[in-house]
């Protein structure tokens, strides 16, 4: 019976000395917590009008579990003028190795503490309590492992928000991360099914819904302190309505990249559209791809710093770039030299939309290169260039239509009349852009391309020098009006 009683008294020995160590350690632990939110925060907000502080004020210690209170200050410069806002924070931090809260869900793993975090009410939070008709506003559930790392997911309430202008109603929200010890690796995934909302203080009432936005994150950082991995924000349905206008938009995403690639770091931003409806008309694979590639490393890190810096030396970013002193801007242009010696891409890949009857595409690389500090001219950065267009009569057509129908949406449309006023606008810009001498025709697609390198030109197939295709270009805008009298 006696070893029976040590067999079951020795674990529990152990785990109460190391929740009583943990209590030990929890305050500090909070603190160094604060500390590094802190200079995230101010690395995030450097250069930006106003800043972002957390400060612990409270901590209450107990032996299974302790209480403690935050501040958040967030400060708005806007025209001269300086906003203040404080938001409180309450969090019910359990001591580990085994907080209860995770064992009646089954999660088994020791942590150092577990922390239940929520919304304060305030004065100036007191509307958001409405909102979510005496919810709490946002919560959260936290894990600190002995690690330093941190995982948990934040939880916004329903909120619903209705007064003479109009409505808003916005469902629930989850964020779920993973964070490594000072947030050099972090995952991100989040969740919100719905906003609607309706304005009824102007001449036409607009009506508005999102559905299915999603948001993930994956990056950890490099030994230069570079966040490498994808970023994405999805949008499965927007659908907006003003008066007798509608529009619908499926399958929205904007994605970020930072890779390394064979010549260096790479980086890509996408825009995307699936699907757009208007009067009655589809339009789809909406493209908007722009990339830098090729960045060295070291270099960028330099440019990145320096830049940094000269965003700090000023109270906001437009006073630190306004007195900008001679030598920090020398400083900036060694510095982008230094990228440019390594010969970086920067390229529009796509741009672009399909209609039922045609499609538009527009992409343009440029290859940039070094140059020495004497003399210095943008232009010569540039070793070489590449740019394709071409776009489909019958798009512009079914453009030329959907404008005219809109034109026309308060009178009973002629269906005749609107296909004659699309053909005259599909003849007037194909005329334009053929006498232009910027397109030539390929059947029913107007098409355009550009190459050059070591100071020579390809236009359309045609060879020409740098200065031809100058004197070339001023005439057409010259020719156009765009240059006045």
């Amino acid at each position: 019976m006696k070893k029976l009683a040590l067999v079951v008294a020795a674990p529990l020995v152990v785990v109460g000395a190391a929740t009583f160590y943990t209590s030990t350690q929890v305050e500090q632990t909070t603190r160094d917590a604060v500390g590094q939110a802190n200079l995230k925060l101010r690395e995030m907000s450097a250069g930006v009008s106003g800043g972002v502080s957390l400060k612990l004020l409270s901590f209450e210690r107990g032996l299974l579990s302790s209480f403690a209170r935050y501040q958040i200050d967030v400060e708005v410069h806007d025209e001269g003028d300086t906003r203040r806002y404080s938001l409180l924070l309450q969090d019910r931090i359990e001591h580990g190795p085994f907080p209860l809260s995770r064992l009646a869900r089954g999660q088994l793993m020791p942590v150092a503490a577990q922390s239940h975090v929520q919304l304060e009410r305030t004065p100036l939070t007191q509307k958001l309590f409405d909102a979510a008709s005496g919810e709490v506003p946002l919560v959260g559930d936290i894990a600190t492992g002995y690690d330093g790392s941190q995982s948990g997911v934040l939880r916004s309430a329903a909120l619903h928000v209705e007064n003479d202008t109009g409505s808003v109603h916005i469902s629930p929200g989850t964020v779920s991360f993973d964070a490594s010890k000072d947030a050099s690796a972090i995952r991100m995934d989040g969740e919100l099914a719905e906003i609607d909302a309706k304005l009824i203080g102007t001449n036409k009432p607009v009506r508005f819904s999102l559905r299915g936005i999603g948001m993930s994150v994956d990056k950890h950082k490099d030994a230069n302190g570079f966040a490498l991995g994808p970023t994405a924000v999805t949008l499965e349905r927007v659908d907006i309505q003003a008066g007798d206008t509608a529009v619908a938009i499926h399958n929205a995403s904007v994605d970020e990249a930072l890779s390394r690639g064979s010549r260096g770091l790479d980086q890509t931003v996408a825009y995307r559209i699936g699907r757009l409806e208007a009067q009655g008309q589809s339009f789809s694979d909406f493209a908007l791809a722009f990339s830098l590639r090729n960045l060295e490393e070291a270099s960028l890190k330099a440019l990145a710093e320096s830049y940094k810096e000269l965003l700090e030396s000023g109270s906001d970013q437009q006073d630190a770039i306004a007195s900008m002193t001679d030598d920090q801007q020398s400083k900036l242009q060694a510095h982008a030299l230094q990228v440019l010696q390594h010969k970086p891409t920067l390229a529009l890949d796509e741009f672009g939309f399909k209609s039922a009857h045609g499609a538009s595409r527009l992409s343009v690389v440029l290859d940039l290169q070094g140059q020495s500090e004497e003399g210095f001219n943008p232009l010569e950065i540039l070793a070489s260039l590449k740019a394709e267009a071409g776009i489909d009569k019958s798009l512009v057509r079914d453009v030329a239509g959907l404008i005219a129908q809109h034109r026309e949406r308060h009178n009973q449309p002629d269906p005749v009349a609107l296909q004659q006023q699309a053909d005259a606008a599909t003849d007037l810009f194909s005329g334009m852009a053929l006498n232009s001498g910027w397109y030539h025709l390929e059947g029913e697609r107007l098409v355009s391309s550009l190459r050059y390198a070591d100071d020579h030109v390809t236009f359309n197939g045609r060879e020409m020098s740098v200065q031809e295709f100058m004197g070339f270009a001023f005439n057409s805008v010259q020719s156009a009006g765009l240059l006045g009298q």
